[in-house]
């Protein structure tokens, strides 16, 4: 089969965008229309970087102490003690966990290429090879959602879908090692996720798959990766848009802006609101979700080129808020102002780790806390859309419905 020419630069149609390029074809296209120093990571990304060249570090032959670890710099970020004690500590156990067995070979942070698409590459973070089982693990040093091997589809909960990612440097591993792969009977994908918004989230999410669904796959990425160079891609919103840096391009999140500006409410009848009504309140804040979206992409790109010297017609940089600090170090400063006749108790205060922050670092040793320990209230009642409620409320016309019902039930 002839293969797609593609610039290999940047890989368009890499690992790391696999998802969006399957879900969304038109944003290759869009995504190259950006300069290429627009499309900057984020504070968060830079910390996963680091995370993950540290990961390297410890997967080297000689692999430094956990705790050389703390103040470690990667371009722009430094390692903390939470760092090494949330994130490094449980993903290198669990690494250890499997690269321990007897008979494991294993590459770490391994440039692979997908077949049958030119140009799209990728870099597995570990790929393990323990009898004829292969590994592919993906780690996600993210603290908000949770992200999984397996998960439901969009569009469909009942169907389950395998991670587009894992797919795709499962099929580029088996592709550039093709010795190493020899004999593999089945592949398991694994993401290693330490921390997440879920605080009792399993920190491994793994599935295993066939050769078969590995072929499957790359026939369907390459039809992806042929749509995203045809005259009419298709353009598509949803979750694989979230990091997209064409967002400030995009029509599809350009149109929220013109029907939000085109949006009628009707007008509320005396009493109740009719169910009209409370569509349009609906209607509205999904608006507003998608125009805040917009908002922050548009933000921090023209944010990034002022700081690289390109004007942005209306705006400028301008300086932060002043945040003072101590000029000497703490002991110094310590001393100097128990001289001055301040307490030590003055100076200090000595608090405890949130409930959280320490079950983080009781997860990394394999630890548990007990619930007796811990008691919790909440904070107050918020709004939220349906697939993010959590402890949802009823109203009080829905517990008067469900008591009735029950009543008749009993």
């Amino acid at each position: 089969m002839n293969a797609l020419f593609l610039e290999p630069v940047h890989s368009p149609f890499g690992g790391s965008v696999a998802a969006r390029v399957l879900g969304c074809p038109a944003s290759v296209g869009l995504v190259q229309k950006v300069p290429t120093y627009l499309r900057k990571s984020s504070a968060y990304a830079e910390r996963g970087t680091a995370l993950h060249a540290a990961m390297a570090l410890l997967l080297d032959d000689n692999p430094p102490a956990l705790d050389s670890l703390v103040g470690l710099s990667f371009n722009n970020y430094t390692l903390t003690r939470d760092d090494v004690e949330n994130a490094l500590r449980p993903t290198s156990a669990c690494v250890d966990t499997l690269l321990n067995t007897p008979d494991a070979e294993y590459y770490s942070e391994r440039h692979v290429t997908f077949p049958t698409v030119a140009g799209a590459f990728g870099t597995a973070d570990l790929i393990v090879r323990s009898g004829n089982t292969g590994h592919i693990l993906d780690f996600k040093f993210g603290v908000a959602a949770r992200v999984l091997a397996l998960s439901p589809a969009n569009d469909d909960p009942a169907v389950d879908v395998i991670n587009a990612q894992l797919l795709f440097y499962a099929a580029a591993a088996r592709h550039s090692l093709h010795e190493f792969f020899a004999g593999v009977d089945n592949v398991t994908l694994t993401i290693l996720q330490p921390q997440s918004i879920e605080p009792d989230a399993e920190m491994m999410s793994s599935v295993t798959v066939t050769h078969a669904e590995l072929d499957e796959f790359i026939a369907g990425y390459r039809a992806a990766c042929e749509e995203a160079l045809s005259p009419t891609p298709r353009l598509e919103r949803g979750a694989w848009c979230r990091f997209c840096p064409a967002k400030p391009i995009c029509p599809a999140f350009a149109a929220p802006l013109l029907d939000l500006a085109q949006l009628t409410v009707p007008t509320p009848p005396v009493g109740p609101p009719s169910k009209a009504y409370l569509q349009a309140l609906a209607h509205g804040l999904n608006l507003v979700d998608a125009v805040k979206d917009l908002r922050t992409a548009l933000h921090d790109q023209a944010k990034r080129a002022l700081e690289n010297g390109d004007p942005v017609p209306g705006y400028a940089l301008t300086a932060g808020r002043a945040e003072r600090h101590w000029r000497d170090d703490e002991p110094t400063a310590i001393a100097a102002l128990q001289r001055l006749g301040l307490s030590r108790d003055d100076i200090i205060a000595e608090t405890m780790r949130s409930v959280k922050q320490i079950e983080l670092r009781a997860k990394a040793r394999g630890l548990k806390i007990p619930q007796e320990f811990i008691g919790s209230h909440r904070s107050g009642v918020s709004l939220a859309r349906c697939e993010n409620v959590r402890a949802p409320i009823l109203a009080p016309e829905e517990l008067v419905r469900s008591f009735t019902a029950a009543l008749k039930a009993l």
